[in-house]
């Protein structure tokens, strides 16, 4: 008896505290985007919008470089896990990873924020 005593005092003390160091995420909400499998894909898609090319054709390219169907409109129910900003080849871009309520498949979407050079920030064309 003293023993599951002990133990249920120390998961006391040590849930919460876990509890704390997980990261919040957003309350689950429709979403109606265009997702991909995963961050670089999202990242080309978005550097591919930003340089003029229409959704559909951003998404043809992301796929067609893939050899496979992974960016395309998503609809469903998805909570946000992830949010980061990324430096990629000189573009900063905004990403985050939507987990889905139905099926807790974890998709990705970016936005290109502007060009990064060092400490210097220049908006584009």
């Amino acid at each position: 008896m003293p023993k599951t005593l002990t133990l249920a005092v120390l998961a006391s003390l040590i849930l919460p505290v876990q509890a704390l160091a997980q990261s919040p995420t957003a309350a689950p909400a429709k979403l109606n985007a265009v997702l991909c499998q995963s961050e670089s894909q999202a990242v080309a898609l978005a550097r591919s919008i930003a340089a003029g090319h229409t959704e559909t054709i951003a998404v043809n390219q992301v796929n067609k470089a893939a050899g496979a169907e992974v960016c395309g409109r998503y609809i469903g129910v998805a909570a946000v896990e992830v949010e980061k900003t990324a430096n990629v080849r000189g573009s900063l871009f905004m990403l985050a990873g939507l987990r889905f309520a139905e099926d807790s498949v974890l998709a990705w979407t970016a936005s290109w924020v502007t060009p990064f050079d060092g400490a210097n920030l220049e908006r584009g064309a």
